[in-house]
């Protein structure tokens, strides 16, 4: 594999073909040993030359896994009100001594509001996120949850409810822009799909310990639980270095070395010295303002730097415009595909359509095909690519959602709802386990695709220069669709019926499948730089979708070129020969 070698491949630099790179890299191994003086095999050369893949990879695992319990956390605190939700509203596991209760309307609220703070958050961390660092903004995102966790445990009333979840809804959207910048600056190309959709597998981990915990125990027991998480967060994260790129963009080039040193094995400067002066190189352009960019200045950037106002006035060009636009509406229609709104609803949702299995379990079954589902996602998304996975998943969860709403309408009532007391089994069918069955394929593959590739082109889509605060942005606008989204889902369900809105959200997934197949680019094993010079095309189409490879299909052309060369010169040999000799 590329990253093994010494000449890796990184976020800033692209390589052709690996057989042509193992080549090329022995090529130059020898040359060097034939050339280099003894005395410069040292232990540091032996050292780089002998670094294993599993070395090389490790750190970045090991980096990417304690961001990973800020998504565990994060999981945790979504799901959180589908078990608090049927409990409080005396549907399922009402404990004998809970004297808070919902009606369907707090219940809505209490479902919802935590996605109305997350935009607050979320633009917060876009802004703090450049001065203080990925690191530190990771560390300090833990307080509010903490404290929010503490508070549903010991809650007395449903305004200390509310309150908590404001809380935690601060402190996920708080969580986006560090978290998505950190992967993405820290991997490998060859590695960062994978790593970056590990982000699902831990959300999707917090969502099944929660469903879990509600089942078994408590809702205020699992909220204990849960506040262990983001102390056990802060600890993990303090021993993880920060992102060598916001580093060079505060001129610390010593620290920034360091830390990619870390990040690549533990290795010498020597090791990393290529791709260190390439990220460097990166780091001077992107520092660069949009006059030396334009006026092609190759001296580093003069002018004052950009105020705030300044950085949104930059996101209205075209380069962060339109993968903007491209991963807003990916997410509105991610949101729109059924799962998002139903989500803390499930339980009642189970019942009303019911289905052979116990509703909590049926809820914790949900949660664990979502894991299942984001780990086939981190497996497969290297060889099968963000755009496929996209287009399946959005297929089948359009198809599962409007082949529920046609069972309910052949089954149920008109105008039946979850909202409705279905204590009962006269609704209960044998043909219960088809809905059953769909709703899981609905949660398979809402995580597989629909959910998790989004946020994995968040991390890449935007420059450098305007990552932090694009992302933020992106991710606060994306929770207001939350909000939206399952805020209305009551009305959308009191006004439609359960099958109405059930099959108005499998419309909304066609249409989305539409926008995916025409508009969606394949960024896998392409290279922040490859991506950001794509963007940055303002000839280019909206429908045309492909990356190119900017080294890789140079060198193509190239060696197409020279084979050219070559041939008219050879055929020209042949005719001057012919005609010297046709001369005698």
């Amino acid at each position: 594999m590329g990253f093994l070698l010494g000449n890796s491949k990184t976020a800033y630099t692209i390589n052709g073909s690996a057989n042509n790179g193992v080549r090329d890299e022995k090529k130059v191994r020898q040359t060097d040993e034939k050339t280099a003086p003894q005395d410069n095999r040292t232990a540091s050369g032996k050292e780089w030359k002998e670094v294993s893949t599993f070395r090389r990879i490790l750190p970045q695992i090991l980096a990417s896994t304690a961001k990973n319990f800020l998504l565990l956390d994060l999981g945790m605190a979504v799901a959180f009100p589908t078990i608090v939700i049927p409990a409080l509203r005396g549907i399922k596991n009402r404990a004998p001594d809970e004297f808070l209760h919902f009606t369907p309307q707090e219940a809505s609220w209490f479902g919802s509001i935590a996605y109305i703070c997350q935009p607050v958050g979320s633009v917060l961390s876009g802004i703090i996120l450049e001065p203080l660092g990925r690191k530190r903004s990771m560390i300090l995102v833990n307080i509010p949850h903490i404290i929010g966790w503490f508070m549903l445990h010991f809650a007395g009333s449903l305004e200390e409810m509310y309150t908590a979840a404001i809380l935690l809804g601060l402190g996920v959207g708080f969580m986006e822009a560090p978290i998505v910048t950190y992967v993405g600056e820290i991997c490998q190309p060859s590695i960062r799909g994978i790593l970056t959709s590990c982000a699902g597998v831990a959300v999707m981990l917090g969502f099944f310990m929660v469903y879990l915990l509600g089942t078994v125990t408590t809702w205020r027991t699992t909220a204990a639980i849960c506040a262990s998480i983001p102390i056990a967060t802060m600890i993990a994260i303090c021993f993880v270095p920060e992102t060598p790129m916001w580093l060079l963009s505060k001129n610390r080039a010593d620290d920034a070395l360091k830390s990619l040193q870390w990040l690549r094995g533990w290795v010498s400067p020597k090791a990393v010295e290529q791709e260190f002066q390439e990220m460097k190189r990166y780091s001077l352009h992107s520092a660069k303002c949009a006059i030396c960019e334009k006026s092609g200045a190759t001296t580093t950037c003069q002018h004052p730097p950009l105020t705030e106002w300044t950085k949104l006035k930059e996101l209205t060009r075209k380069r962060n415009l339109r993968p903007f636009v491209l991963v807003m509406l990916f997410f509105v229609f991610g949101q729109l595909s059924g799962l998002t709104g139903m989500r803390p609803y499930l339980v009642q949702i189970f019942q009303a359509y019911g289905v052979p299995l116990d509703a909590n379990w049926a809820t914790v079954s949900t949660g664990l095909l979502g894991l299942i589902a984001n780990i086939v996602c981190m497996v497969s998304i290297k060889f099968v690519g963000k755009r496929r996975l996209a287009i399946t998943s959005m297929t089948v969860t359009a198809l599962s959602c409007i082949s529920l709403s046609i069972y309910a309408f052949n089954t149920f009532p008109p105008g039946w709802t979850s909202f409705d007391n279905h204590p009962g089994t006269s609704h209960v069918t044998s043909l219960g386990y088809i809905p059953m069955v769909l709703f899981f394929m609905l949660a398979f593959f809402t995580s597989v695709g629909v959910l998790p590739v989004p946020w994995i082109l968040l991390s890449e889509v935007f420059p450098f220069r305007n990552r932090s605060l694009a992302c933020g942005i992106t991710a606060a606008l994306h929770y207001v669709m939350s909000f939206v989204t399952t805020k209305t889902y009551f009305n959308l369900e009191s006004a439609f019926s359960l099958p109405g809105v059930i099959l108005f959200y499998g419309v909304m997934g066609l249409i989305g499948l539409g926008f995916v197949y025409f508009f969606l680019p394949e960024t896998e094993k392409r290279t922040l730089e490859d991506i950001e010079l794509y963007f940055s095309d303002n000839k280019r189409k909206l429908t045309d979708i492909y990356i190119p490879r900017r080294n890789r299909d140079e060198e193509m052309v190239a060696v197409v070129s020279k084979l050219e060369t070559e041939k008219a010169m050879e055929k020209q040999g042949i005719d001057n020969a012919v005609f010297t000799e046709g001369d005698k």
